[in-house]
């Protein structure tokens, strides 16, 4: 009897022990598995607010400048160029001399000229008295009032070549180009010098057919140098003067001459330029960075976080504005836009949002109370 108790407490005590194995062994398993689990998984996002502002649909095209003035002077009088007064670059204003073409010549002539006037003239009233008196025929006095009349043209005449003599710039300008030098015999007509007026200048700019619509004589215009070497220049107003009605047939453009300010002179005649034109004003729109719009599927989307969630919505996109794209349709005013990160999400993804730097990176992602 005491041999089967013997028998049945050991049997009890390994069955115990069997229990307590498994036990340790299936809480092992299960703290395995839970350390294996995998944790899930959060996309840091930069988030920006939608607003609304009043913006400007603007495009630019390419130009370039002319002279307002650009003339090429002539000699009005044939002869040796005795004196010239300027040189090329020099900047000179309207009615000052440029150049004397033998002005002794034309003195000569202007004195000759008032001694044959002063003699007919006295010829003249002396003939006159006679005539009152019958001395003389009216045939004499009527010769001799014709001479009178040659004697005040040739007068005339002698005084306008002295004027002629002396080139005088028409516009205030700069002095371009001399094409004659000290000493040199010109003949009438020969082109002598350059003149180019460049306080203000003309810049040409072909319009495009979908674009002349939008503009029209007296707008004012954003002109703004090329920075072909070194920075651009300063952005200036130009005013449109004329839109060609009828277009190039070759370009199928329509030429827009813009006037352009220029007192410092520091445009030039010849310089290419860009003319940014406005075509509609936008009130109370919305522009959100362009690349925050993803493609997908043929589709155009972007993401917005909703309680720590990115959410899906498709877009009606409008008007390119820079780096910013016009939203007409798809988002309102305080929804909180994916502007970085949104290429990583999808519909539903948990999100985290990090703050922006201003060199474009981010920082730790924010904390959410």
């Amino acid at each position: 009897m005491m041999r089967l108790q013997a028998t049945f407490a050991g049997i009890s005590l390994l069955l115990l022990l069997l229990l307590l194995l498994t036990a340790c062994g299936e809480k092992s398993q299960a703290e395995n598995a839970e350390t294996k689990a995998p944790a899930e998984k959060v996309t840091v996002v930069v988030v920006e607010p939608v607003v609304l502002a009043d913006l400007q649909e603007t495009f630019t095209l390419p130009g370039s400048l002319e002279a307002w003035e650009d003339l090429t002077l002539a000699a009005e009088v044939a002869g040796p160029v005795r004196w010239i007064g300027v040189r090329e670059g020099d900047r000179v204003r309207r009615g000052e001399p440029l150049l004397r073409i033998d002005p002794e010549t034309a003195e000569a002539n202007l004195a000759r000229a008032r001694a044959e006037f002063a003699v007919r003239e006295k010829q003249l009233q002396r003939l006159e008295k006679l005539l009152e008196q019958k001395f003389v025929s009216q045939q004499e006095y009527d010769e001799a009032r014709k001479a009178f009349d040659i004697a005040h043209a040739d007068l005339a005449r002698a005084r306008l070549a002295l004027e002629k003599s002396t080139l005088l710039s028409p516009v205030d300008g700069v002095v371009d180009l001399l094409l004659i030098d000290r000493g040199e015999y010109v003949a009438e007509g020969a082109p002598v010098a350059v003149l180019v007026q460049v306080d203000r200048l003309k810049a040409l700019v072909e319009v495009p057919e979908k674009d002349v619509s939008w503009l029209r004589s007296g707008q004012t215009v954003d002109v703004l140098p090329a920075a072909i070497a070194g920075p651009a220049g300063k952005v200036r107003e130009g005013k449109i003067l004329h839109l060609a009605y009828k277009a190039d047939p070759l370009t199928r453009t329509y030429l827009a001459k813009i006037e352009v300010r220029n007192p410092a002179g520091d445009l030039r005649p010849g310089m290419i330029l860009r003319a940014r034109f406005l075509r509609r004003e936008l009130t109370q729109a919305i522009a959100i960075p362009l690349y925050a719009v993803v493609e997908r599927g043929g589709e155009r989307i972007v993401f917005v976080e909703v309680q720590g969630i990115a959410q899906r919505r498709p877009v009606r996109t409008g008007a390119v504005l820079g780096d910013r794209v016009v939203i007409e349709e798809g988002l309102r005013p305080g929804d909180r836009l994916l502007v970085q990160g949104q290429q990583l999400v999808t519909d539903g993804t948990k999100i985290t949002e990090s703050v922006a730097t201003p060199t474009g990176g981010a920082k730790e992602p924010k904390s959410k109370s």
